[in-house]
């Protein structure tokens, strides 16, 4: 244990200024990370989700789920219902249709939207967007570099030890 002096709201005030520009530091003073993305159908807006925003989605999706575990479902079911409560979370903005849609229908919701393929469009940029911005905040150069399209592993390990897989190496590139 440490023991050291408080520090003051000033100088927390002072060290937060230093970091202005930081990503990190902005969205902690409430900043949104946001960009638009160009889609077939229009362009549209899209935020990164912070914390309280993944949690959103968690609510948006065990409600779509009718409060049923996500076992209980098949995948790709799953998948369509993660992928629409990230959508009605992540999207803030978009062409006149949809803005027209939201307005006329107050719980309007990616999953009233009829083109798969265009939801797994919008989706697809989105998470690309997400990617970007967490390896940003991640600050993880290599991650960027060796990485490009927004695969990330976390921290596993590329040897698998102490156990069955001991010895075995792994890898997520492509080669």
């Amino acid at each position: 244990m440490e023991l050291c002096d408080e520090i003051s709201l000033d100088e927390k005030e002072m060290l937060l200024d230093e970091k202005a520009n930081d990503i990190f530091f902005s969205m902690l003073r409430g900043k949104t990370a946001s960009e638009t993305v160009k889609t077939s159908r229009g362009d549209f807006t899209v935020k990164y989700p912070k914390q309280k925003d993944i949690i959103s989605i968690g609510r948006i999706a065990a409600l779509l789920r009718g409060g049923l575990p996500a076992s209980t479902f098949d995948a790709v079911s799953e998948y369509e219902i993660q992928k629409c409560a990230s959508l009605d979370v992540m999207i803030i903005g978009g062409p006149a249709w949809f803005e027209k849609a939201r307005k006329k229908n107050k719980n309007f919701s990616w999953r009233d939207v009829p083109d798969a393929h265009f939801v797994n469009e919008v989706y697809a940029k989105a998470l690309e967007f997400r990617q970007g911005i967490q390896n940003q905040l991640t600050g993880n150069k290599e991650i960027i570099a060796e990485n490009p399209d927004g695969e990330n592993a976390g921290d596993v390990s590329t040897d698998v030890g102490d156990g069955v897989f001991s010895g075995v190496a792994g890898s997520t590139s492509g080669t």
